[in-house]
């Protein structure tokens, strides 16, 4: 039998407190009368959209990103706010994803939103004939690996709450968006999320958890310029027609993929 050293027990209970103040801090930022989301990928672009938009209708927003430290602008915006807290989830951490779980074990989760993935090209590494599988798998670890095992942490609280649901945005129409060579790493790999949040669906159903996969549309998100040839949608107006689908969703329609606009993507 291992006896701990009298000399450990301060530095035991000091980091015990300052755990449990940890836990307290979160909680109380949260209103108890308030629906709450958990977005990942929140420092930026849709994510950030999702956040501002989200706790302008009162909700608890639970922010989380790769980096908490860089994100400037959501620290900012939720320095300003009641009940936004930013949090860190790295998806290739799953043993911090646990932890965040851990964090917020009794907390419900109305609306889990699986924003966060690695979206880059066109690139050779990226094109048949001459794939990078380095790269292939940091892809799928991403994009359709790290969001299952975020929506296998937070189960029991989405199950506690009231709302129920699991969502996952994917791109272009599944495996059919962005018809031009160097994405199929990007691509394909979020097909595989398209096809995981489907075994969600089925699995989770008894359960009462509804489960989509959510297409935002050609939102320009990442600097680039319109192109007359191809429709963009302003962000605010992607967003709120993807809150929309959200807040409309019932269990026939569990395990669908819908754009922004409602409409069914087969």
């Amino acid at each position: 039998m291992h006896i701990l050293n009298n000399r450990f027990l301060p530095i035991l209970v000091v980091l015990t407190v300052m755990s449990f103040s940890q836990v307290q801090a979160a909680a109380s930022a949260l209103s108890a009368d308030a629906k709450t989301v958990l977005i990942t990928g929140a420092n930026r672009g849709i994510g950030f959209e999702f956040v501002k938009q989200y706790a302008a209708a009162g909700w608890n927003v639970i922010a989380t990103c790769r980096n908490p430290a860089s994100a400037d602008e959501l620290n900012a915006f939720a320095s300003k706010q009641k009940h936004v807290v930013v949090e860190q989830i790295d998806l290739l951490d799953h043993a911090g994803i646990d932890a965040l779980a851990a964090k917020y074990v009794d907390q419900p989760v109305d609306v889990l939103l699986n924003n966060a993935g690695l979206m880059r090209g066109p690139d050779l590494g990226q094109m048949v004939g001459s794939i990078d599988y380095d790269e292939f798998i940091l892809f799928y670890r991403v994009n359709a690996i790290g969001p299952l095992k975020v929506s296998e942490a937070f189960y029991k609280n989405v199950k506690q709450s009231e709302m129920k649901t699991m969502a996952a945005l994917t791109t272009g129409k599944g495996d059919k968006g962005i018809p031009v060579p160097g994405f199929s790493l990007y691509k394909t790999s979020k097909a595989a999320l398209d096809s995981i949040q489907h075994e969600i669906a089925i699995r989770w159903k008894r359960q009462g958890i509804k489960v989509v996969t959510l297409l935002p549309g050609r939102v320009l998100t990442h600097g680039e310029s319109a192109n007359p040839n191809m429709e963009s949608i302003p962000i605010d107006e992607s967003i709120s027609g993807m809150r929309d689908v959200i807040a409309n969703l019932d269990m026939s329609q569990t395990g669908h993929t819908i754009q922004w606009d409602g409409e069914f993507i087969e």
